[in-house]
This record gives structure tokens, sequence and C-alpha cells, in this order.
């Protein structure tokens, strides 16, 4: 859910950047996902909230949100992954 500089300067490893603004108009990139469990992240979990709201009503089955965001996953030494390349 973060923009792609954000996601680009460090990322959970296997994730893929979409950006919460385009969350409406890519939900179909993640359709192959709605029945399995799909975390959602920001820097501290506000836009991802909105998101997890978002993933909900259209159906997604498992969507989680992240607690505290990237910066949580950082602050606990967690590995990040640099680039804009997403997977």
């Amino acid at each position: 859910m973060r923009e792609p500089a954000e996601f680009a300067a460090g990322h959970l490893p296997e994730a893929r950047n979409v950006p919460a603004g385009k969350l409406a108009e890519r939900i179909g990139e993640l359709e192959k996902f709605k029945g399995k469990p799909i975390i959602v992240c920001c820097a501290s979990g506000m836009r991802s909230g909105k998101a997890l709201g978002e993933l909900k009503k259209q159906g997604f089955e498992k969507p989680y949100n992240l607690a505290g965001g990237v910066d949580a996953w950082v602050g606990a030494g967690y590995p990040v992954k640099k680039g804009a390349k997403s997977k």
C-alpha cells in the first residue's frame, strides 16, 4: 500500500507493490489470492488499514494488516529488500 519510492527504499521479501491509491484499479491483479492470506502494509499501518477494509469488501477471505507497518518490521530486525522491482 506504499508508494513506489517507499517500496524501493525497503520492503518485505516477496512483496508486491500496489499503492493504496491504486488499489481499486489494480484489484484484479490480486484476484488469484482471494482465498489465501494477504498481508497489507504501509509505513505505519494507516493506509493499509483502509486497504484492509476494501479487500474485505471485495470478498477477500484472509486479508491482514501488518501491525505497526514496515517501520515496526524493521524495528524488530526483520529483513527488507531494496529496489523497485516486485515479483
